[in-house]
């Protein structure tokens, strides 16, 4: 009898296991988070302003029961900041002041977690709108007649919120220009050091041409051709473009020799370069200037604050 061999069983094929999907980077997750908090942040501006509005509803409404009920003739000499409306728009302009101030010290603590410093700002700015409508409604319409001293601190008390609303608009409308004719994001002090690298190239490429020709091509006639960058359109994004339009319309071509128009055109470039960099700076120090105006401006007036409330109220 034939003993037969059973047949092995099939070798179960490999199991292959699917490549693991790509793990979010912590970076991706914490722009997404920067996001998010972006995009809540906006409705916190809006509330912001939202009870700034309100507030300054207030303050008017109180002002106007001072000016045509409460202290309207023959009860009173219409609204004054020694009424009672007076006082109430005295104290909530303080109030106010001191929750403006609050802003420059959540901008020095960054670990603070409370809202974003963009939300603490469009309340700075709101506030101290509504701060500078309460002071000039509780002061009375003569009082820098009736009293020089509290009237010049009005003054500066206005001066400060104006300077205030021109860093918003600085701040808002600069950095957009600054994006439109720059090639990179550049500091202040970069600008510098890029500009003095262009006039030192531009002082080398005129001793190494002494010819009269292209000296006066290079001082007179290419930087009366250059324009504002802002007027360049979309072109001031294309320095190419720009160069080749000055070079055309100051005839180049024509006025130096043939061998000097490479050397023609480089001159066009670094003065081309050279005229953005004088307005980037120019911007920079837009954003620059305003803030020690307004910081000056609120170390005065917080102690001529002081000064007026001991007056009123002691003298």
């Amino acid at each position: 009898m034939t003993a037969t061999t059973a047949p092995a069983p099939a070798a179960k094929p490999p199991v292959v296991k699917a490549p693991p999907g790509p793990t979010p980077s912590p970076t991706a997750k914490k722009l997404s988070q920067k996001t998010l908090k972006a995009r809540e942040t906006r409705w916190d501006k809006r509330g912001a302003w939202f009870l700034a509005f309100i507030t300054a509803f207030i303050v008017v409404g109180l002002w106007a029961l001072s000016a045509f009920y409460i202290d309207v003739a023959p009860k009173g000499r219409g609204p004054q900041g020694d009424t009672y409306v007076g006082y109430t728009l005295g104290i909530l302009t303080l109030v106010l002041y001191a929750g403006v101030a609050a802003y420059s010290m959540r901008h020095r603590k960054r670990i603070q977690k409370r809202f974003m410093t963009r939300t603490w700002m469009e309340a700075h700015l709101a506030f101290g709108l509504v701060a500078g409508l309460a002071a000039v409604l509780h002061s009375g319409p003569r009082l820098l007649s009736a009293a020089p001293l509290h009237g010049a601190f009005l003054i500066a008390w206005l001066l400060l919120i104006a300077s205030g609303i021109f860093g918003k608009i600085v701040s808002v409308v600069v950095p957009r220009r600054l994006t439109a004719i720059e090639d990179e994001a550049l500091l202040a002090e970069d600008v510098t050091d890029k500009q003095i690298a262009m006039r030192k190239e531009i002082e080398d490429l005129l001793q190494a041409n002494p010819d009269e020709k292209f000296a006066a091509y290079a001082n007179t006639t290419v930087p009366k051709a250059i324009k504002n960058p802002q007027s360049y359109g979309k072109r001031r994004m294309r320095r190419g473009q720009v160069v080749e339009e000055i070079w055309t319309e100051t005839g180049g071509a024509a006025a130096l020799p043939a061998d000097k128009h490479e050397t023609g055109k480089r001159i066009v470039t670094c003065l081309v370069e050279e005229r953005f960099f004088e307005q980037m700076q120019g911007y920079h120090w837009l954003l620059r200037a305003w803030v020690p105006i307004h910081v000056a401006l609120t170390t005065l007036c917080f102690p001529w604050l002081i000064i007026h409330v001991i007056t009123v109220f002691l003298l």
